[in-house]
């Protein structure tokens, strides 16, 4: 079986990233992308602002893989494992919190003024604050990228799998776009934008590693989820059963009548 393959992060080095912001278009938000070389957790954050553009506002960093492009084929790779430390603390009102993980797998052709004209992009979108719960622990643990006051972050991933990431084009649903093809990425960024006005202020994302899911990931997600809810299921008819025909007896066990 075919390993899962680290990307960036991780053990792998991170390249370069660049800032793709809606300054382009006249916008106010700002980004930075900042990797902990002790840690090598990288940090994208920035200020996501819309009201200069009258609701619509984003901020992004991006990498591209050229000459070669980068290869992670369906027949070998299911999608991709993103690890991140989700926020400590619940958000205030629109503070940002859903991020997308967008690849496109075609260059973009250059205008004669410099501009990039538009392609298809494929977004995955997550929203950190729906791991806050999974991400926090009490006691000091060996391996933890990081800790704080009373609390500390456990990392959590997610699988991205390659059908997940939707066609959008020019910031819009493309319908009739063709399926991603992983094995031919030439661009990864990492996206926060405002959802017309849903979310807005300063934001940040630690993320620890991108990686290559291997075929096989998928499958053995998909049983071990179906074998916790089984069990799951067992355990509350077990215990359905001992409350309904069951008995204490002197000693304290439980028995069947």
């Amino acid at each position: 079986m075919t390993r899962n393959r680290f990307i960036i992060g991780g053990p792998a080095p991170w390249p370069a990233f660049t800032a793709v912001n809606d300054s382009i278009r006249g916008g106010s938000s700002t980004s930075s992308f900042v990797v902990n070389h002790e840690t090598n957790v990288a940090t994208f954050a920035g200020h996501l602002d819309y009201t200069t553009l009258g609701g619509a506002g984003f901020a992004s960093q991006s990498t591209t893989f050229e000459p070669s492009r980068l290869s992670l084929p369906r027949s070998t790779t299911s999608g991709l494992f993103l690890t991140f430390l989700p926020p400590l603390s619940p958000p205030s009102l629109k503070t940002p919190t859903k991020f997308t993980l967008n690849i496109k797998d075609s260059k973009p052709e250059r205008r004669p003024d410099g501009r990039r004209e538009s392609v298809t992009v494929y977004e995955y979108e997550f929203d950190v604050e729906e791991y806050r719960d999974d991400g926090l622990f009490d006691e000091k643990a060996e391996g933890d990228v990081e800790k704080g006051e009373g609390k500390a972050r456990r990392s959590v991933t997610v699988l991205a799998k390659w059908d997940d990431f939707k066609p959008f084009y020019r910031g819009k649903p493309k319908e009739d776009a063709a399926p991603l093809d992983p094995s031919s990425i030439y661009e990864l960024s990492f996206m926060c934008r405002s959802n017309f006005g849903q979310q807005q202020g300063d934001f940040s994302l630690d993320i620890v590693s991108l990686s290559a899911a291997a075929t096989h990931s998928a499958s053995s997600i998909w049983f071990r989820s179906v074998y916790e809810t089984l069990n799951g299921w067992w355990n509350r008819l077990i215990g359905a059963l001992f409350a309904l025909f069951g008995r204490e007896s002197r000693d304290g066990a439980m028995r069947l009548e």
